[in-house]
């Protein structure tokens, strides 16, 4: 049996361990970076989700009192609710932003509706389309919905205006 010896220099240098702990702290600097630019897109995400949710929400709303507009002509609260029937000719009429910031800042923000009737305010009915019988007014909305993304601890909001004749 032969053994071969193999002669160690008298001085190591070490360099395999420096090189070795240098890439050591660039891969632990970019697992870092990598988990929180995933954290980050995460809460983008939830908060696009959330966004959504109450836009969602804001919309069924407005399409409910439209169906309901259309099939009785008239608008009706829903109960309990913070739901309202307004004049056109109303002092502190339902402005676009203003209005949902009010919303917005109540103790328990979750769902409004507004409907205004404007024919009574348009004289001549300039936006009716086509010719409207003489014994008979055409009828038009606007509806304004606020919603949260969800009854307890919201943490979006959405607000949407929609003008319409039945």
């Amino acid at each position: 049996m032969h053994r071969y010896s193999y002669n160690f220099p008298n001085r190591q240098r070490g360099a395999v361990l420096y090189v070795a702990l240098i890439f050591l702290v660039l891969l632990s600097l970019l697992g870092i970076v990598g988990m929180q630019v995933a954290a980050l897109q995460e809460r983008m995400a939830s908060n696009y989700r959330s966004v959504n949710i109450a836009f969602q929400r804001a919309e069924g709303m407005a399409r409910q009192v439209e169906l309901q507009v259309n099939a009785d002509s008239r608008f009706t609260p829903r109960a309990g609710e913070r739901d309202e029937e307004r004049r056109c000719d109303d002092p502190n009429p339902v402005r676009g932003s203003p209005w949902a910031d009010l919303r917005a800042n109540d103790d328990s923000p979750d769902t409004a509706l507004v409907a205004t009737r404007l024919n009574e305010c348009t004289p001549g009915f300039s936006i009716a389309q086509g010719t409207a019988p003489v014994n008979e007014k055409p009828m038009i909305w606007q509806v304004s919905a606020f919603s949260t993304d969800q009854k307890a601890a919201p943490t979006s909001d959405a607000a949407i205006e929609t003008v319409f004749m039945p």
